[in-house]
């Protein structure tokens, strides 16, 4: 019971205040990648295995937001019985991210073999991004090298064997948000945000959602925990209807072959390793029957989009 009551202490905790990790010594530890493998020199990848990541991204809202609440909670449940292979991380910003990834590297000697970005996906913006605690990532600016310079640092410490996850929604959509009364069409740019990203972790692979990326009970369990979709009327609108008919897409891209392709369902399993699921998520007859009833139902001027 002492055990349990510790242990909801912490998640408590972390969830409402900032995850604190010692910088003390990271400012010497990326200048580029010659200083990360400096870092990393003693270990092997082959023989001495890889850390994980799951970074969280917690946003400001007026409102509860239970959903975000729950992912903490598994998440920082599942890394407290994998802590030699999971870190799970709150983050304020793409440098602070960057600073606890450097000293738990520096420590452990060991590259990423896994890191999952965890944040909301704002279809309301009309383009594809993801959140790093306050920094805001897209094909806007994810060229930029001063506005990434905390993502090469973690790049540092990836290479050919690293995945990258992105678990904002929408965040590899290719598909134009559809046109309103008062906007034109316009297109998501998911494909230029993921190759941008796939520039910097240049050795790795990188992977995102074209469609609603889920926080469903299993989400560690190497199942569909992420497939799915939000319930409300509000998504019965039809401005929602490329994200329905990409339900459970998902998109893999490689900076060295300079390839982008669809892959199957992504799933974590419990140390947090990006999988796929044997079956696509629109393969299995339930969900295509869903989908296909929800889309039956699509009208305009459910959802207000100005």
């Amino acid at each position: 019971m002492k055990r349990v009551i510790t242990l909801a202490a912490i998640i408590f905790s972390a969830y409402f205040s900032k995850a604190q990790f010692a910088s003390t010594g990271t400012d010497d530890l990326l200048q580029g990648k010659t200083a990360a493998e400096t870092e990393v020199k003693t270990a092997d990848p082959a023989s001495a295995g890889r850390i994980n990541f799951f970074v969280i991204t917690k946003e400001k809202s007026k409102k509860f937001d239970f959903t975000a609440f729950s992912t903490v909670v598994r998440a920082k449940i599942r890394g407290f019985f994998d802590r030699k292979t999971l870190y799970v991380l709150i983050a304020t910003s793409s440098e602070d991210a960057a600073e606890q990834i450097a000293r738990i590297v520096k420590y452990r000697k060991k590259l990423i073999g896994n890191i999952w970005f965890d944040s909301h996906g704002h279809y309301r913006n009309r383009y594809s991004s993801f959140h790093i605690g306050a920094d805001v990532f897209s094909y806007k600016n994810i060229n930029d090298t001063i506005v990434t310079r905390s993502l090469q640092r973690i790049a540092a410490y990836c290479d050919e064997g690293t995945k990258i996850g992105l678990g904002a929604c929408y965040a590899g959509a290719s598909f134009y948000f559809p046109a309103t009364d008062t906007t034109t069409a316009s297109r998501m740019n998911g494909d230029s945000l993921m190759i941008g990203l796939g520039n910097i972790f240049h050795r790795s692979l990188v992977y995102a959602s074209e469609g609603w990326v889920m926080a469903k009970p299993g989400i560690f369990s190497d199942k569909y925990g992420f497939a799915g979709y939000p319930l409300g009327k509000r998504y019965l609108d039809s401005v929602w209807l490329p994200v329905w008919e990409n339900l459970g897409e998902w998109r893999q891209y490689s900076a060295a072959t300079g390839q982008l392709t669809n892959v199957p369902t992504v799933s974590l399993n419990r140390w947090g390793d990006i999988r796929f699921r044997d079956r696509n998520y629109q393969d299995l007859k339930k969900a295509k029957k869903t989908i296909a009833e929800k889309m039956s139902k699509l009208k305009n001027g459910v959802a207000k989009f100005s």
